[in-house]
């Protein structure tokens, strides 16, 4: 339970609205009691008060409200405020009222609700939602505000088992009316805020076509509320997908070139997403290079220099780097004393195995404590994949292909990726089995899956996860005589 006077004053000074000790207290008190106290405190400061404290309060509450689940006590405070006189109160209730009804009751009050404002707001709510919102959703579409018939495409897009017919003519319906939306739909953060431009290109997440086309139409418009959605669709096409170099570099190119002193925010932003990739900033700074104008000058200048890509490190490098520090005999004797089966101290025994490779290699008993880790599941598996290799060598034909099958199968892998590509590049033509899975994820247009807290960091790992993949496949298929 969080000090009703902390939450107060959390609330009032706006701390409580970005991450820290207030918000984080305020969040586990609401879970701890869902009609608790705190719950009711926040109640209170939304129900009267200077207007951004209710405001702050309001979205305390959604930001709680558990995804997928039905909160009646809230929405019964959220229906309440929905014809507020404040009409940022109204906006904001309309939102955390679509999070905790029941999907019954928003899909009857949503299309009747008179304020406008408040039906955008609803319905970019329902982006959040689940499929039982179609219904709602397609009723929408048919609404007299342009903001709420592209939201409502849009939500009906999420809708993976839509079929081809009807995905076109959503995309059709968000195209006629984005210009007029678009404005409404405003890029700052508050309860009318969504990004056109990249909820459109993650619901078209299995047509990479399509959404490269739209985008190059949208980049290229005439309006430039429109090139401002081209933009952030670019910046989630490239997100998605490897094929920006080709497909969206000239549209994105020329909307940083264009973009006059009145646009300085629209030129930033387009070169913000020309550098999110390398291989998109590569592009754009070679075709700049090619033209001796001031414009392109200045352009490369803003531009700057791409990041280098890593090589993954040697296998032999890994090794020397696992240094013994008091020895090979001190080494020896503490694995002497570490159960065949290693508990706590597996990581220790993986490492220290790894370093006497470097030391005269493994005793049997060792061997047997690197081959039950290596039947574990987890990255210790990796770890120790290569000191066997180095032991068993390609005489045991048997575990050489369980090695080459296992390393292909998470060669794209975030986390134990590039411990398997050092183990089947230090195979060399002994992997070459593992070929045609590398060429497959080589090849993929679609980026490797990564969790690494940002667009730029997403891409980063799959574009230094290819070209390490390119070099071992390439190391590989030399090796084979």
């Amino acid at each position: 339970m969080i000090d009703e006077h902390v939450c107060v004053r959390a609330v009032a000074s706006g701390i409580a609205a970005s991450s820290g000790p207030e918000r984080t207290a305020i969040f586990d008190a609401v879970r701890a009691e869902r009609d608790g106290p705190t719950v009711r405190l926040l109640w209170r400061l939304a129900e009267a008060g200077p207007a951004d404290n209710r405001l702050r309060a309001i979205e305390l509450l959604r930001d709680s409200a558990p995804f997928g689940e039905t909160w009646p006590s809230v929405a019964a405070y959220a229906r309440s405020w929905l014809t507020d006189a404040e009409s940022g109160v109204r906006v904001a209730a309309a939102r955390l009222f679509v999070a905790t009804a029941e999907v019954e009751t928003v899909a009857a009050w949503l299309p009747e609700a008179a304020d406008p404002d408040v039906r955008v707001a609803g319905t970019i709510a329902l982006l959040g939602r689940g499929r039982e919102f179609d219904d709602a959703a397609m009723v929408l579409t048919e609404d007299a505000d342009p903001a709420v018939r592209v939201t409502a495409a849009l939500v009906l897009l999420g809708d993976g088992d839509l079929p081809w017919a009807w995905r076109r003519a959503m995309c059709e319906a968000i195209r006629a009316d984005l210009g007029h939306a678009v404005r409404r739909l405003r890029r700052d953060g508050g309860p009318m805020d969504v990004r056109v431009g990249s909820e459109w290109a993650w619901r078209l997440l299995g047509d990479e076509e399509e959404c490269h086309e739209i985008a190059r139409s949208l980049l290229t418009a005439e309006d430039r509320d429109v090139r401002w959605v081209g933009v952030d669709m670019a910046a989630a096409a490239i997100r998605l997908w490897r094929t920006g170099p080709t497909e969206l570099l000239p549209a994105l190119a020329g909307v940083a070139e264009e973009a006059d002193a009145a646009d300085d925010a629209l030129r930033a932003e387009s070169l913000r997403v020309l550098r999110l990739s390398r291989d998109v900033w590569r592009a754009a700074a070679g075709r700049w290079a090619r033209r001796d104008d001031a414009a392109a000058r200045r352009l490369s200048a803003e531009l700057g220099e791409p990041r280098g890509l890593l090589p993954p490190p040697d296998l032999e490098a890994v090794f020397a780097a696992q240094r013994l520090p008091d020895g090979r005999a001190e080494a020896d004797g503490w694995l002497a004393e570490q159960p065949v089966e290693p508990g706590s101290s597996e990581r220790r025994v993986a490492r220290t195995l790894m370093g006497l490779v470097a030391h005269g290699g493994l005793t049997e008993r060792q061997v047997r404590q690197a081959m039950c880790l290596f039947e574990r599941e987890r990255v210790r598996k990796y770890e120790v994949a290569g000191v066997l290799w180095r032991h068993l060598g390609p005489g045991d034909a048997e575990f050489t292909a369980r090695l080459v099958a296992e390393m292909s199968a998470v060669a794209g892998d975030q986390y134990v990726g590039e411990l398997a590509l050092q183990v089947l590049a230090d195979m060399g033509g002994h992997a070459a089995g593992a070929l045609p899975c590398l060429s497959a994820l080589i090849d993929d247009h679609a980026r490797l899956t990564a969790h690494v807290g940002s667009a730029e960091a997403e891409i980063a790992f799959d574009e230094t996860r290819r070209a390490q993949l390119v070099g071992v496949r390439d190391r590989i298929a030399t090796a084979i005589p």
